[in-house]
């Protein structure tokens, strides 16, 4: 049951209901968030966090609903509207431009000046301002292309401050951070609170939940489940809430018994952009029927022993063999064809292409078979098989998304598309 409209609470969203076509992606949804405090939205993937956020946002309109900012009802039809509310919202993905300093991106569309003159100096101190109020230390001057992943978060946040956010959205926000960036996460957010911020967090994590938040509010396929406190709830119920059966959170596995070995990693070096050697002399095997994995902080050298291995840049030293084949300073095809598969860390970026359609984003690396292109012409009734078979087999949301365009998916719907494609891939 909704709680009464009051000024208690920064956030009320009562009755909220979305739908793309036939399908409802949120059905008479309701949240309610306590000024001053940290507020999680817990669910699984497609479940409609994002979607409920959007509308807050002003990037979706809901169908049916309101929405009261500190006890009065608002009308918000776009980012710019929210913002007015004191709403602020750090996607996933980041909106920065890569070779603009922090400073321009924090004030960009809000510059100090004078007309057509922007006024370097205040913006850089206004910048530094916050940066020391909350301790959001970033370097101003820094170029974006040249900052951490954790960095850049900080910047998305400091871009809604400085626009005088009072309540910020954080979708998914640990999803790209290592442990040590995410306990800075956690610090900077108390030190929001403790500045009389409210602060909404999507997740489907429930360790961070209860490290983090004071209430949680569970929806599942688009529909209003509970709202809870966070202290004195088990993650066990939380599980159970988010998936509506019992979870058991332990896993059983059984000792790995390792292969041959097919990649196989001999004295490799790889060069960055500056054309410094990011990979040098690295050695790796990889068995059949293992997982290994790969440590180390963002920056060093990881990018690039990828992008070797799948032959998006060049080696200057060593070998790469598949299969006991060399596949190194190929071309991606090369790879591909012989059963090389990749989900990569940024799937906006490397993994999808956004404006195309789900049908045609799982046969990105199929359409010149014969299979799908008999004749050098695309078949499309095979593609839209083929495509809804890995829908229902990787149960992406919603069921009848494949003549959408990949970019109108959930982060989380979107990343299943990729791994079905690529395991697809042989």
């Amino acid at each position: 049951m909704a709680a009464e409209v009051s000024s208690e609470y920064a956030v009320q969203m009562h009755g909220i209901t979305k739908r793309f076509g036939s399908f409802y992606a949120l059905t008479d949804v309701q949240l309610d968030v306590k000024k001053g405090t940290i507020h999680s939205i817990l669910g699984e993937n497609g479940a409609g966090k994002s979607t409920l956020m959007n509308i807050l946002y002003g990037l979706y309109q809901a169908d049916e609903g309101e929405i009261f900012i500190n006890g009065k009802k608002a009308d918000i039809k776009n980012p710019t509207a929210a913002i007015a509310n004191g709403i602020g919202m750090v996607h996933q993905h980041f909106m920065l431009v890569d070779n603009f300093t922090v400073t321009q991106n924090i004030v960009l569309g809000s510059e100090p000046g004078n007309g057509i003159f922007v006024n370097g100096r205040k913006a850089r101190q206004g910048v530094l301002d916050i940066v020391s109020k909350y301790g959001l230390e970033v370097d101003p001057d820094a170029l974006i292309s040249d900052i951490s992943v954790g960095m850049q978060q900080r910047v998305e946040i400091l871009k809604a401050l400085y626009r005088g956010a009072e309540i910020l959205i954080l979708d998914e926000p640990t999803a790209v951070l290592t442990e040590q960036e995410i306990d800075e996460l956690l610090h900077i957010m108390k030190n929001l609170i403790e500045d009389g911020k409210t602060i909404i967090i999507i997740t489907h994590k429930l360790k961070e939940i209860q490290a983090s938040s004071d209430e949680c509010t569970i929806i599942r396929r688009g529909q209003y489940i509970d709202t809870v406190p966070v202290k004195g709830i088990t993650e066990d119920e939380l599980a159970e809430k988010m998936v509506g059966r019992s979870v058991n959170l332990v896993v059983d596995t059984t000792p790995p018994h390792p292969g041959e070995v097919v990649l196989d990693i001999q004295g490799l070096y790889v060069k960055n952009e500056q054309k410094i050697d990011a990979v040098k002399d690295f050695n790796l095997q990889v068995r059949a029927g293992e997982i290994v994995g790969i440590a180390g902080i963002d920056g060093n050298g990881q990018t690039e022993l990828m992008d070797a291995v799948n032959n998006l840049r060049k080696c200057s030293g060593g070998k790469i063999l598949l299969c006991g084949e060399e596949i190194q300073n190929k071309d991606p095809k090369y790879g591909i064809d012989r059963g090389l598969a990749t989900i990569p860390a940024d799937r906006h970026k490397d993994g999808l292409v956004l404006t195309f359609s789900v049908y045609e984003n799982t046969i990105l690396k199929k359409y010149r078979t014969e299979e799908f292109s008999p004749g050098g012409q695309i078949n499309r009734k095979k593609m839209k098989a083929f495509a809804n078979e890995l829908i229902r087999e990787y149960d992406v949301r919603p069921e009848d998304c494949g003549p959408k365009q990949a970019g109108g998916l959930s982060g989380g719907n979107q990343q299943k598309v990729i791994i079905g494609r690529e395991i697809a891939n042989d």
